[in-house]
């Protein structure tokens, strides 16, 4: 009997579109997820697909979007907790899933967020689902954070960019991990500047703590796709989506074995 198999999508802003493709490659090879755990962008992929949105609706949402659409989403709000509310991000998602909760959806999910007082990961697995993807997906500094069952929330890369053991909690038998963090060593500097040095600070820690995850919480399969000399940005996600898919389908056959053992 195949085994139940569990996607654990990781942050990595405009390089999260690969995880469109990695999910329509399943998809196409008619192979059933049983769980879904995603943070931040992972949380918005994998959130919308467990809610019945089409992949094509999405790959083409995220190809549209260009600089309009991300300036759109980063006017600033009335608040001081954040550059922007967050609200236009909140009005993107709600196209997407409407007032669906977490618990109803068609294949189980865990959105993953931060615990700003804490520090701790928070697995959100019941709720709005909408509410849950902009917490799992609200960045510090630049969205202001999300007040969830008493608690402020931020973007779940800070402690969790790479959920498998979320993954694992839904009951997942296999897990198909897929990392899509920049690796520090893609960035070349002369003489970098402040905010080259936060985002490189930021890039580090992220990497570093999905390979403590990996080591960890062993996920039994990891994808990480190779997107060469012109990684996906905001404005233009190039061919993310295309890589996502190849990668999967290079790598199914191993996890075809896997579901099977």
């Amino acid at each position: 009997m195949t085994r139940k198999l569990g996607i654990a999508l990781s942050s990595g802003g405009a390089r999260g579109t690969a995880h469109i493709g990695v999910l329509k490659a399943l998809e196409d090879e008619g192979v059933p997820i049983g769980t879904i755990a995603g943070t931040s962008v992972g949380a918005w992929v994998g959130g919308c697909y467990a809610a019945g949105v089409s992949l094509e609706e999405l790959a083409r949402y995220w190809k549209e979007l260009r600089w309009y659409g991300v300036g759109k989403h980063l006017v600033p709000g009335p608040v001081w907790r954040g550059w922007t509310s967050g609200k236009s991000l909140w009005h993107a998602i709600h196209t997407f899933v409407g007032d669906a909760r977490i618990e109803e959806l068609g294949i189980p999910f865990v959105a993953v967020a931060t615990d700003l007082t804490t520090g701790e990961a928070v697995w959100i697995d019941r709720g709005p689902l909408a509410d849950a993807i902009c917490a799992s997906g609200a960045v510090p500094g630049l969205v202001a954070p999300r007040r969830w069952a008493g608690k402020w929330l931020i973007d779940g890369g800070v402690v969790d960019p790479l959920p498998v053991a979320a993954a694992r909690s839904l009951g997942a038998e296999i897990v198909l991990a897929v990392d899509v963090l920049v690796h520090p060593t893609e960035k070349r500097f002369s003489t970098p500047n402040v905010f080259q040095v936060l985002f490189q600070m930021s890039t580090i820690f992220q990497k570093r703590i999905a390979e403590l995850e990996t080591v960890l919480d062993g996920p039994d399969l990891i994808l990480r796709p190779d997107f060469g000399n012109r990684p996906p940005r905001y404005a233009d996600i190039g061919e993310a989506v295309e890589i996502g898919y190849r990668e999967m389908k290079r790598c199914l056959p191993m996890l075809l074995r896997l579901l099977e053992e």
